[in-house]
């Protein structure tokens, strides 16, 4: 079970030891990111997600943005966080819970999430362990 209760803050010194250490360890980690996408038929008949992978950016929600060649968009969320060990949730709140419920057993035992949502209220998810 995930709980958040409390607000945390990462100074700046804490957030470049932690920028540090992820570059140190980046080589024992899958170079490709699987990142999750709701599919979206666009007004011009593509898909979202393709359009994402070949042109390397979300021309719907964040356009103009370049998204690294190594960031891969797939809808299918089971894909996305089967081999996953890190979960990086970011995401309208009001879909947070759905999709937790979706991720019940799907994903490893020992990942772990981070969250980068803004949550107002108390928030409760539990994975079925």
């Amino acid at each position: 079970m995930f709980s958040f209760y409390k607000k945390f803050s990462i100074s700046k010194n804490s957030a470049r030891h932690i920028g540090d250490k992820v570059r140190e360890l980046s080589n024992q980690y899958d170079p490709e990111i699987l990142m999750w996408c709701k599919e979206e038929i666009l007004d011009d008949g593509r898909k979202l997600t393709d359009i994402i992978n070949e042109e390397h950016e979300n021309v719907k929600y964040l356009p103009g943005l370049k998204i690294p060649d190594n960031v891969i968009a797939v809808s299918d969320l089971s894909e996305a966080v089967k081999n996953a060990d890190i979960l990086i949730f970011v995401l309208p709140h009001q879909f947070v819970k759905q999709t937790c419920e979706q991720l019940k057993d799907k994903i490893k035992p020992n990942a772990f999430a981070l969250t980068l949502i803004k949550v107002r209220t108390r928030l409760k998810v539990n994975f079925g362990k």
